[in-house]
């Protein structure tokens, strides 16, 4: 009788243990997708102001090819091809 209610408690803390350790890996699940989607609004919003920035300039010298800091933008047509790290992206030329 005594093993058998040792055996249980083992048991139990076993699966208390199991589900616990299971919620931790869905907190560090949840909290990585947090953290990427926060990266990713971070570079849109420097995005959206460099775009803002390279159309002014455009529109104010009409040179093609600026660059603002370390990033460096050129004017295609009516697009700003902006250069930022290793990544290219498209934005529209707003003015």
């Amino acid at each position: 009788m005594f093993k058998k209610r040792q055996a249980s408690i083992l048991v139990s803390s076993l699966i208390l243990l199991g589900l616990l350790g299971g919620v931790m890996v869905l907190q560090n699940i949840t909290f990585n997708a947090q953290l990427k989607s926060r990266s990713q609004m971070i570079i849109l919003t420097k995005l959206d102001q460099i775009q803002l920035q390279a159309s002014l300039a455009y529109h104010k010298s009409h040179h093609q090819n600026d660059k603002f800091g370390h990033v460096k933008t050129t004017v295609v047509k009516n697009h700003i091809v902006i250069e930022l790290g290793n990544k290219t992206y498209t934005r529209e030329l707003l003015v």
